[in-house]
């Protein structure tokens, strides 16, 4: 009589056991499934940040192409060699720019990936430890859209910085020539008694 109890009891015993196992191996093979299905979102996610990314350098191009002009034609510099070298310049920053914004770009979806996968491997964690976790997909959810919406609040423009500086400090420097130029003109003017007045 004992051993029929103590058979029933193991069978149960096993049983639940067995049920609990299923409900791990369920879980888990839910949270692959849900990260699994995350590559067109890194695509989607690199895409928009190549796309703002091109923006800012769009508009930090104009405006250094804009600067470099006024600067050029404030020196009388227009069509000469001055004006290559900055055309020059402007190109190679420019690229230099479109190199950095890709690897921004490369490296902040690493980075989700990185996210992504400590998520994943936290939620098996917890569904092999025989936690209740609940809805596993419902979870897993949460923790992608978290994740997701991390890395969509980086600064764009923090990131790239200035590409444009040797472009800028051609306009600063003409800019500061000029402020001396127009000082001294009124220093002269100050220092002569005859032009007074």
């Amino acid at each position: 009589m004992c051993l029929g109890g103590g058979d029933k009891a193991t069978k149960a015993a096993e049983r639940q056991e067995a049920e609990r196992q299923a409900r791990i191996s369920g879980n888990v093979a839910g949270i692959n499934k849900a990260f699994k299905g995350r590559e067109p979102q890194y695509a989607d996610f690199s895409a928009a940040l190549r796309e703002q990314y091109g923006n800012v350098l769009g508009r930090q191009r104009a405006d250094a192409t804009r600067q470099s002009r006024f600067a050029l034609a404030r020196g009388g510099l227009t069509g000469g060699s001055a004006a290559i070298d900055a055309g020059r310049t402007l190109n190679r920053e420019a690229q230099e720019g479109t190199l950095a914004a890709e690897r921004q770009v490369q490296g902040k979806t690493a980075d989700l990936r990185g996210q992504d996968e400590a998520s994943r491997l936290q939620m098996i964690s917890l569904a092999q430890s025989g936690s209740d976790i609940g809805n596993a997909a419902s979870q897993t959810a949460n923790a992608l859209r978290s994740n997701l919406g991390s890395a969509m609040n980086t600064n764009v423009t923090e990131g790239l910085g200035d590409v444009f500086g040797d472009t800028a400090s051609v306009y600063r420097s003409q800019q500061e020539a000029a402020a001396r130029r127009k000082g001294l003109k009124e220093a002269t003017v100050y220092a002569n008694p005859y032009t007074r007045g």
